[in-house]
């Protein structure tokens, strides 16, 4: 009987170990003590008797990776895997992508307001119209009158007026 309960204990603590290891950021430790203490649960089954330790060594293959891509699915709904796990792409607005080069192409010599800081990238209003722009020189500071100089493709370069 004690060798039973410690049998069951060490394949509780390794299931528990690899459930922790999606919790805790333990760069693999737990994952090891985890595997180390299954292989100690096998060989305690093989010295209890050899049948029982085959058909435990049959079952913990077939159920690692089942167990494995349980939790790849299961994690990343988890509180934590929604914090850590890489969301899936989402499928781009209309209007919010780059913008078109040749309606930018039609800014050039435009004046417009800064509604951020330029530091040296910010925004600029040009009428109803926001454009992310870069200051051609140091620091444009919010609510500044700028005039576009150049536009390198979707760079769209401003200078202050003074």
């Amino acid at each position: 009987m004690g060798d039973a309960i410690l049998i069951i204990s060490l394949f509780m603590l390794a299931g528990v170990l690899i459930v922790l290891e999606l919790f805790i950021p333990s760069q693999g430790v737990l994952t090891i003590a985890a595997v180390a203490i299954l292989i100690f649960g096998i060989v305690e089954c093989f010295l209890v008797s050899p049948l029982l330790g085959f058909i435990v060594t049959v079952v913990t293959v077939a159920a690692l990776p089942v167990f494995i891509l349980a939790m790849v699915r299961i994690w990343p709904n988890t509180w934590i895997g929604k914090r850590v796990a890489i969301r899936k792409a989402q499928k781009a607005m209309p209007g919010g992508s780059i913008p078109d080069t040749g309606k930018l192409d039609k800014l050039l010599g435009k004046t417009g307001q800064t509604i951020t800081d330029l530091r040296p990238v910010g925004a600029v209003m040009f009428g109803d119209e926001r454009v992310d722009c870069v200051a051609e020189t140091g620091q444009i500071d919010k609510g500044s009158e700028v005039t576009v100089v150049r536009v390198e493709g979707v760079r769209v370069v401003v200078r202050e007026q003074t």
